[in-house]
């Protein structure tokens, strides 16, 4: 069945994005750490293109405040001024959902740890009933970023973005909506012989052109 994946997307390509797969699978994006996590969430929400500019911004993240232990967790997101990480994001509803779904995260997380509580809400939470949802309410959260996460915090799921349903709606079938494109998604993952988290990143990376500049992480 695999192969039918390798034939639509390359070999490279599905390296990759089973190299990416994997990692979200088992906790380890962004080595993890789920306040890094939350931020590429946050940050991909904008638009920007994830490679070139999502990206290196959680790396430059990680580089001022996580190495130097000045926010390392999501408990920690807090104690820093409003202002100082404002200048950072550049966009007050990154910072607004970025500091809402740290305060849950945080809220939720004794005696486990932070990423082991992003695990257990992300397999129970349901995308549609996602306004329902304790994240998924925060004011600034859409369905996207509400999949992502999810996938970022191990389930093998789709995130619908434009571009993943413009991708299925050139090589499959029409979808009109959000949760059409979940749907659609899981058969065509199925179909290919691939896991939906390595369906959504093979989308991601062969769309965007850079596969020579990705480095998983």
């Amino acid at each position: 069945m695999k192969k039918n994946a390798l034939k639509l997307f390359g070999k490279e390509v599905v390296g990759e994005a089973e190299g990416f797969a994997r990692l979200c699978s088992e906790g380890r994006r962004w080595g993890g750490n789920a306040l890094l996590i939350i931020l590429d969430a946050c940050m991909d929400s904008t638009g920007l293109n994830y490679f070139t500019v999502v990206v290196p911004r959680v790396k430059k993240f990680r580089e001022i405040y996580t190495k130097n232990r000045k926010i390392v967790k999501c408990s920690d997101f807090g104690k820093i001024k409003r202002k100082e990480l404002m200048d950072f994001f550049g966009n007050e509803r990154v910072w607004n959902v970025m500091n809402e779904i740290c305060r849950f995260v945080s809220a939720n997380s004794s005696g486990k740890n932070e990423i082991k509580t992003l695990k257990d809400w992300a397999e129970k939470a349901d995308p549609l009933r996602f306004k329902e949802d304790e994240i998924g309410g925060i004011k600034g959260v859409g369905i996207n970023t509400f999949q992502y996460l999810r996938i970022q915090s191990g389930v093998d799921t789709v995130m619908p973005d434009k571009i993943i349903l413009r991708w299925i709606n050139r090589n499959f079938w029409g979808v009109k909506t959000p949760h059409d494109g979940i749907a659609k998604g899981r058969e065509i993952a199925d179909r290919l012989g691939i896991s939906q988290t390595a369906l959504c990143w093979a989308i991601w990376i062969k769309e965007s052109g850079e596969l020579n500049r990705i480095s998983v992480e």
